[in-house]
C-alpha cells in the first residue's frame, strides 16, 4: 500500500496510461486509413517503424534531458505532442503525411517515457518490481483501452475528433503537472542528487543476453499488436470485431505486468521472464488457429503470459548499466521501441510474400527463442531464497532448521 501514496509513481502511472493509450488509437487508426490510402502490409509496417523508431532513438536524449532539468517538463510536453497529434491523423489523405504525423507522435511518447520509468524507480530495491509493474500497468491498460476509446471518440465528435484529443491531452498534460510540483521542487533544490542505475558494469555476457531477449521479445510483441487485426479482418471480421480481440490481448498483458513484476520481487526476475516467454508462442499460435469466442480466451492468455515480462526486463536492466537512471531508463525502453519496430517492419514485408499468418506463426517461434536466452540469464532471486537454496544443494542446515 505504500507504493500507492508514493506521488511521483502516482504520476507515472497516470501519465503512461495517458501516452500509450493514444499510441493503441494508432493500430486501428491505420487500419482505418489502409483502404483509402491504398497501403500494402510494407506500407503499414513501414507507418509502425516510423513511430517505433522516432521514439526508440530520441529516448535516450530525452531521458539524459531529464537527468539534468527534471522529469517534469519532458513528461509534461510528451503527453500533450502525442496528443495534439494522434487526432489529426484519422483525416489525412495523402501517405507522406500520415508519416511526418507518425514521427512527430513518436517524439510525444519519447519524451515521456524516460521520466516515467525514472519516476517509477523512485522505491526501495526490493518494491522496484511492484513498482515497475504498477508503472507499466498504466501504460499496458491505456493501450488496451485505446482502440475502444478512439472508437468512441470518432463516432461522438466526428470532424471534431483533433480538437477533442488535444483538449483531453492538455487536461491530462495539467494533471501531470501538478502531481510532480513538489517532485521538481525536490530536484530544484537538490541538482546534483541524481539517482544512479547501477555502481558496476554487468559482465558483457549478461547484458548481450538480455539485449537478445529483450530484442526478440519486443519484436513479436509488437508485431501481435500491428497486425493480429490484419488478421483477423482476412477472418472476415469488421473492422470493430478486429479491435475486440485486440483488446482482449491488450487489456489481460496489463494485469500479466502487474502480476509478473510482483512476483518477480518474490521468487527472482529469471524465473518469471524464462516462463512468461516461453509460454507465448504456444499461445500466438492457438490464437492464430482460432476463430469465435475461443479468440478471445486465447488473446487474454497470451496477453496475460506476455505481459509479465515488460516490468522485469525494465528493472533488470535497470540494474545493469551505471548511468544516471534518466538516461538508462531512455537506453532500455528506446531498444524496446527499436525491436518492435524492426519487428513491425520485417514482418510486414515478409507477410506481402509469405502471407500474413504463416509470418504470425514464425513471430512464435522467435518468442520461444528469447525464452531459451532467458534461461542462461544469473539467478537472482532474493537472498533469503537463494541462500536457502545454496545450503539445501550443499547440505548445510539452515537457520530454520
Amino acid at each position: 500500500m505504500s507504493l500507492l501514496k508514493n506521488r511521483s509513481l502516482i504520476a507515472a502511472t497516470l501519465g503512461h496510461f495517458s501516452v500509450d493509450m493514444y499510441s493503441g488509437m494508432l493500430p486501428l487508426i491505420i487500419l482505418a486509413l489502409t483502404q483509402p490510402l491504398g497501403m500494402s502490409y510494407t506500407q503499414i509496417g513501414f507507418v509502425s517503424m516510423t513511430y517505433s523508431l522516432a521514439s526508440s532513438l530520441s529516448q535516450p536524449f530525452f531521458g539524459w534531458l531529464g537527468d539534468r532539468r527534471g522529469n517534469r517538463p519532458m513528461a509534461v510536453v510528451g503527453v500533450a505532442a502525442i496528443a495534439t497529434t494522434v487526432g489529426v491523423m484519422r483525416f489525412v489523405d495523402q501517405y507522406f503525411v500520415l508519416i511526418v504525423l507518425a514521427m512527430i507522435a513518436g517524439l510525444g511518447s519519447a519524451a515521456f517515457h524516460p521520466q516515467g520509468a525514472t519516476l517509477a524507480a523512485q522505491t526501495p530495491r526490493a518494491q522496484r518490481g511492484s513498482a515497475a509493474s504498477i508503472f507499466m500497468l498504466g501504460g499496458n491498460s491505456g493501450y488496451a483501452f485505446g482502440p475502444l476509446l478512439g472508437s468512441a471518440i470518432f463516432a461522438v465528435a466526428g470532424k471534431f475528433m483533433p480538437e477533442t484529443l488535444a483538449l483531453l491531452g492538455l487536461l491530462q498534460a495539467a494533471v501531470l503537472f501538478a502531481l510532480l510540483a513538489e517532485r521538481q521542487r525536490q530536484f530544484n533544490d537538490a541538482p546534483n542528487g541524481k539517482v544512479m542505475a547501477a555502481t558496476t558494469l554487468a559482465p558483457l555476457g549478461i547484458i548481450v543476453t538480455l539485449t537478445l531477449v529483450v530484442f526478440f521479445r519486443s519484436w513479436v510483441s509488437s508485431a501481435v499488436s500491428t497486425y493480429v487485426p490484419q488478421v483477423y479482418r482476412t477472418f472476415g471480421y469488421s473492422n470493430d470485431e478486429a479491435g475486440r480481440v485486440l483488446f482482449s490481448i491488450l487489456l489481460p498483458l496489463a494485469i500479466g505486468g502487474l502480476i509478473g513484476g510482483t512476483l518477480s520481487d518474490k521468487i527472482g526476475r529469471r524465473r518469471v521472464l524464462f516462463a512468461s516467454t516461453a509460454l507465448s508462442g504456444p499461445a500466438l499460435w492457438m490464437l492464430l488457429q482460432t476463430t469465435g469466442p475461443l479468440a478471445y480466451v486465447w488473446g487474454a492468455v497470451l496477453g496475460l503470459v506476455s505481459g509479465a515480462s515488460f516490468p522485469v526486463t525494465l528493472v533488470m536492466a535497470q540494474s545493469l548499466v551505471p548511468r544516471g537512471l534518466g538516461f538508462m531508463s531512455g537506453v532500455v525502453l528506446g531498444f524496446t521501441f527499436v525491436a518492435g519496430a524492426v519487428g513491425q517492419a520485417i514482418s510486414g514485408v515478409v507477410a506481402d510474400q509469405i502471407g500474413l499468418v504463416p509470418t504470425m506463426n514464425i513471430n512464435g517461434l522467435l518468442v520461444v527463442l528469447a525464452a531459451g536466452f532467458a534461461f542462461f540469464l544469473p539467478d537472482d532471486r532474493p537472498e533469503e531464497k537463494a541462500a536457502e537454496a545454496l545450503a539445501n544443494q550443499s547440505g548445510i542446515p539452515t537457520q530454520a532448521e
